[in-house]
């Protein structure tokens, strides 16, 4: 009866998702019976406001109404979606939310019944150059309804970009905003206004520029426009966002007069492009036989990422010091070259200008004749201006096939966001993108609900034919999810991988839909999170993503404080790049998770492999191999959820007799949860000053310091000893090389911390965002305890970390382990850690050895 009930559920969902889209014999783009329920919704509404009693009846019209408008081309009010969402998702909402109903009511009336009312708009498209003081003029022409006084623009801020912080008060100032109409009878003033979501604070309100009309009318034809970085006056021009893009959002509203809500005015695509040739990256395969062919692809990038504007130089592919390729110098910033490798053997090739000024690394490649299962790299969850991002959908498959160089991907964006149109364009792109043997996308989205009602999921599909979500807007709950998606699509063809930023309930797993759980993202690095999952005795597979806002997935530099790290990616063992053996892949758990480094990784118990169960023995002989991209600083193997075994190779235990040496200072934060079904903790941020105190400062570099604006190292000019630095964490360690020489008996390093605060997207529930105070440590080099000394310093329920350790002079990136065990417990499980010098990490699907796993 309960799967009757649930088929009964789907069907009339099913009905709302598609039944607006079918273009009547009229031409009205609403059928017959949508139409009369329209018109019947905006009598109700015009003779009594919405209120908590009607806005479900209302949210239901409204929602079909809107998609029936996408399906047919039109622009949605920026966030209708997701207040239709929020009436079931999010009832603690309930109060703010009919009145945002009978707003987004009253725009699509105006749409409906008078679409020219709201003029047009054009933008320079560009391109423009990232981080550079650019000038973009937006230009609006009035349409058949004026603009009264008390009306006016919003100059909304994508609460995203890390472009200039406009202002409309000094015209000789850096960003400076300004608006001009061709009707001369008009004057405007600068005011501000209150703005919430994507288009404002997101998480609250912040205050929005706004150009008030005080004077005259704007008629139809009339023209307004705003620059941006209006040079005139002698301003330097608006501050461009470090990241190139296909769509740039410098968002506009419109207000008719002073009583009615704002109005969204469609983004316009305005194109930035990168800067000038900075680096070099190379992908390849990760796992060849020998005199097998393949392809590595040279990508020229600017230091923030994006694709050289400028191309690459003439560049050779090495290894060691045997070329092995050269490449012309190229006006495009990717090149592919075909090579082969005749022995057997991990391989480490790099790239460099012809003058070896420049230099990069390709991942490291396994050459091999054993008959074994592939490494397919791939991104789970990112987004783009979709949803609450940045970019287009093309961007996004573009830049994970070419510029990530992904062997899968999944567009996954929030449901909450997410029109029809726009799901029919992700399904569209599947088929239009994938390649197989070459490039795999999967049709996917983000079920988006808090962690209340069961957090955020990520959901893929084998086949984009016939796929429909099942969204938070009608299934707010995690078992309704599990229900709507077992009553719609067989289990094998669906994957559902939840993840730890808006935490997902660990307490619950649909072990036929459930395979794999996502531990790390540019969110922060969230092992808690499936240790938590194993712990309820789920078995379940590890993996991770980038979950990029900006339609970079795969390969991205951090832009904020919340998306503050690289992104992970999950690699799927599989015999071929094909969409069936990948999907296969992730639904029998052969998977492991790395924060975006190709370390290539095999682990084993009694011969079983990664996400297997083994039969029952008591002796365990665990075994693997970690092929890392860099110096592999540690391994820690876990028998269930305590540390069995752990091999540091990186700290020098010798007693030291030098003058001189390399040492690492590392900083570290734990982000579980204090308390359970809470989301993760915060962003800790480290900032202040260190210095040497009786040895010599030769050097000082960031292991991972890819976040230009909170990871810094300022040298002091007046006393080389002594640096101001800024970093952060999240369930990691953020380390810093230091070069010492001249070392007394007396050494130390200090450090004094400033006080700072947490920060971070989906903040907790039970315990918010603390302030870190201010301390001061010195570590002194005689204190090393087989290399190594470690301070702690409590932040209420946690206690963070700075150790430093002397570091030998170069590492093994390449290294093979065995460890025994012997336990007479059913259902044990094994996972390995691995931790690199350049604090890039791994992490191992768990493997399982007797027992049986949930049904």
């Amino acid at each position: 009866m309960r799967k009757q009930c649930a088929l009964l559920l789907l069907t009339a969902v099913t009905g709302m998702l598609l039944s607006g889209g079918v273009r009547a014999a009229s031409g009205d783009y609403l059928s017959p019976d949508l139409r009369a329920r329209v018109e019947k919704l905006k009598a109700d509404v015009a003779y009594l406001p919405t209120d908590t009693l009607s806005m479900t009846e209302r949210s239901r019209v409204l929602w079909q109404w809107a998609n029936a408008w996408a399906l047919n081309g039109g622009e949605l009010p920026v966030n209708l979606t997701q207040t239709v969402a929020a009436v079931t998702a999010y009832p603690e909402l309930a109060g703010r939310l009919p009145g945002l109903i009978d707003d987004y009511l009253f725009e699509m009336t105006l749409l409906d019944e008078t679409p020219d009312a709201l003029g047009s708009l054009v933008a320079d498209p560009g391109p423009f150059e990232a981080r550079a003081w650019v000038t973009i003029r937006q230009t609006y022409t009035v349409g058949s309804r004026d603009i009264q006084t008390g009306g006016g623009f919003v100059v909304a801020r994508h609460f995203m970009p890390n472009y200039g912080i406009w202002q409309a008060g000094d015209p000789e100032g850096d960003n400076f905003v300004s608006i001009e109409s061709s009707n001369a009878e008009v004057s405007f003033t600068a005011d501000s206004v209150p703005m919430t979501g994507m288009h404002g604070g997101f998480r609250g309100s912040r205050p929005a520029l706004m150009f008030r009309l005080v004077t005259g009318t704007l008629s139809r034809g009339d023209t307004v426009t705003i620059t941006y970085g209006d040079p005139r006056a002698g301003s330097r021009g608006f501050l461009m966002a470090d990241f190139a893009s296909d769509r740039m959002p410098l968002p506009l509203y419109l207000a008719f007069n002073d009583d009615e809500p704002f109005l969204t005015l469609p983004i316009q695509p305005i194109r930035i492009t990168g800067t000038r040739f900075a680096g070099l990256a190379g992908f390849a395969p990760s796992i060849v036989a020998p005199e097998e062919t393949f392809t590595v692809s040279v990508r020229g990038q600017d230091a923030a990422y994006n694709r050289a504007v400028d191309g690459h130089p003439a560049l050779r592919i090495l290894n060691g010091t045997d070329v092995l390729a050269r490449l012309p110098a190229s006006e495009e910033a990717i090149s592919l070259v075909t090579l082969s490798l005749p022995e057997p053997g991990a391989y480490h090739l790099t790239v460099e200008t012809r003058d070896g000024s420049v230099r990069g690394s390709v991942n490291p490649i396994l050459v091999t004749a054993d008959d074994r299962e592939r490494i397919f790299w791939g991104d789970t969850h990112g987004h783009s201006g979709f949803a609450e991002g940045i970019g287009s959908p093309d961007q996004f498959m573009t830049w994970a096939r070419d510029d990530a160089r992904l062997d899968y991907v999944t567009h996954s964006e929030h449901d909450i966001w997410m029109d029809d149109h726009e799901w029919n364009v992700l399904r569209r792109n599947v088929n239009r993108y994938t390649e197989e043997g070459s490039f795999i996308a999967y049709l996917g989205y983000e079920w988006s609900v808090r962690n209340l009602r069961g957090g955020h999921h990520n959901v893929l599909f084998r086949t984009p034919a016939g796929r429909e979500r099942i969204p938070a807007q009608f299934f707010p709950t995690l078992s309704r999810l599990y229900q709507g998606l077992r009553a719609t699509a067989d289990t094998e063809d669906v994957v559902i991988i939840p993840h730890a930023h808006q935490a997902g309930d660990y307490r619950q797993n649909d072990p036929e839909l459930e395979p794999l759980v996502e531990i790390m993202s540019q969110h922060g690095n969230f092992e808690w999170f499936g240790r938590m999952y194993l712990s309820h005795g789920h078995q379940v597979g590890f993996i991770a993503a980038s979950d990029n806002h900006i339609s970079q997935p795969g390969y991205s530099a951090p832009r904020n404080s919340s998306l503050a790290q690289r992104g992970g990616l999950g690699a799927i063992l599989a015999r071929e790049k094909t969409t069936d053996a990948i999907f296969d892949g992730m639904k029998a758990l052969k998977a492991y998770a790395t924060t975006g480094d190709r370390i290539i990784l095999d682990v084993t118990v009694n011969g079983t492999g990664m996400g297997q169960r083994g039969a029952f023995k008591e002796e365990r002989e665990i075994r693997g191999r970690v092929i890392g991209t860099a110096p592999i600083e540690s391994l820690t193997l876990f028998r269930n959820d305590e540390v069995l075994w752990e091999a540091d190779y990186l700290t020098d235990t010798e007693p030291d007799t030098g003058d001189s040496g390399v040492f690492l200072l590392s900083f570290g934060s734990d982000a579980a949860p204090y308390n359970p079904g809470d989301n993760p903790r915060g962003w800790r941020h480290w900032r202040g000053t260190i210095e040497i105190e009786n040895a010599t400062l030769d050097a000082f570099e960031g292991m991972d310091f890819h976040n230009a604006f909170h990871q810094t190292l300022t040298p002091d000019p007046d006393r080389p000893n002594r640096f101001d630095f800024a970093t952060l964490t999240r369930g990691d360690t953020s380390s810093i090389r230091l070069h010492l020489s001249g070392i007394r008996r007396t050494a130390a390093v200090t450090v004094d911390l400033e006080e700072t605060r947490e920060s971070g997207g989906a903040p907790p529930i039970y315990r918010a965002p603390q302030t870190v105070p201010a301390a001061a440590l010195t570590l002194a080099l005689r204190d090393l305890e087989r290399g190594r000394l470690e301070r702690t310093l409590p932040v209420d329920a946690y206690t963070d970390t700075v150790a430093l350790r002397r570091r030998i002079d170069a590492g093994e990136r390449d290294l093979s382990f065995e460890v025994a065990d012997r336990s007479d417990r059913q259902g044990d499980y094994y996972f390995l850690r691995v931790r690199q010098a350049n604090d890039a990490m791994a992490w191992s699907s768990p493997i399982w050895i007797g027992g049986f796993p949930k049904q």
